[in-house]
């Protein structure tokens, strides 16, 4: 696991790279996302997930009716391995100008036991946003930089879920626009070999199978109101598919086309471009997965 965890560090570390020679006014957003993957590729090793009773008699009736395998709620979260990450994001965030004052009041709430991290994760969890707000608030914070510190120390521990229970999952019988896994909402897509589209879970980062003409937000299916479009720069190594019943939009890797492994996250930071491009044309996102807003 050691192992494993060195050679992906290697990977972002030469990806995200080779994105900032090409790309570099994004050095900065990538060099900062690289900290962040390389600190929580650090603590997967040390992850220690609780076993989940997967109901397998009535496991194929339940991918049937649309219900995901568990409820991110309900896992029991590794909660030492996510408070060392969030404190070593916090030590990340550190060297951001416009974040260090909010990294400061977080650090100062922590040694002051304004801040319960087992409490804190426990309501991001069940998805209460107003307890984020409402701490926020009281700390005098920005929302969205305890979102981002929040959102990256639990992201590891979803994600090593998902490779335990990936087994329990039909890709043939899954063809919901939200998760198999836990539910959530796709944040990248990727097109495979002979045109393959997969969507890649926003929290725990499952791969699953799902329609090429079709809104996974919405369930549009009428392709005269869906479509995509790219830059000529690039061409169809990325794309943007959008819809025009919702609005919503989602970035696709063509695999393929690009030629190498992709590891989702990066592609889509250095993809931000395309994020500015598909917002004013009045299409939303709202979020990436690693938490940062994007506002073109």
């Amino acid at each position: 696991m050691e192992k494993k965890s060195e050679n992906m560090i290697h990977k972002v570390k030469k990806r995200i790279d080779d994105i900032i020679k090409e790309l570099p006014s994004h050095r900065e957003v990538l060099e900062f996302i690289k900290d962040v993957l390389i600190e929580q590729y650090k603590i997967k090793p040390k992850i220690k997930i609780t076993p989940v009773d997967i109901d397998k008699v009535n496991l194929k009736g339940k991918n049937q009716e649309g219900f995901p395998l568990v409820e991110k709620r309900e896992l029991q979260l590794d909660n030492a391995s996510a408070s060392r990450l969030f404190k070593r994001l916090c030590k990340v965030l550190n060297h951001n100008k416009k974040a260090v004052r909010d990294v400061k009041q977080i650090s100062q709430a922590l040694r002051s036991k304004h801040i319960n991290l087992t409490e804190l994760f426990k309501h991001a969890v069940a998805e209460d946003v107003e307890y984020i707000i409402a701490l926020s608030k009281n700390l005098k914070i920005k929302e969205d930089i305890l979102s981002f510190l929040i959102i990256n120390s639990i992201k590891p521990i979803f994600e090593a879920y998902a490779n335990e229970l990936k087994c329990y999952v039909d890709q043939e019988k899954w063809w919901k626009g939200y998760c198999p896994i836990c539910g959530s909402e796709p944040f990248i897509g990727e097109s495979r070999e002979e045109g393959e589209r997969f969507l890649v879970c926003s929290s725990c980062s499952y791969a699953w199978r799902f329609m090429r003409q079709k809104c996974p937000f919405c369930e549009n299916e009428n392709h005269k109101e869906l479509r995509h479009f790219y830059t000529e720069k690039k061409g169809n190594a990325y794309r943007v598919d959008v819809c025009e019943k919702c609005k919503r939009y989602v970035k696709t890797v063509d695999t393929h086309e690009m030629g190498e492994e992709v590891m989702p996250i990066v592609e889509d930071m250095g993809t931000l471009y395309l994020d500015v491009l598909a917002q004013k044309e009045g299409y939303s996102r709202e979020k990436t997965v690693s938490g940062i807003s994007i506002n073109a």
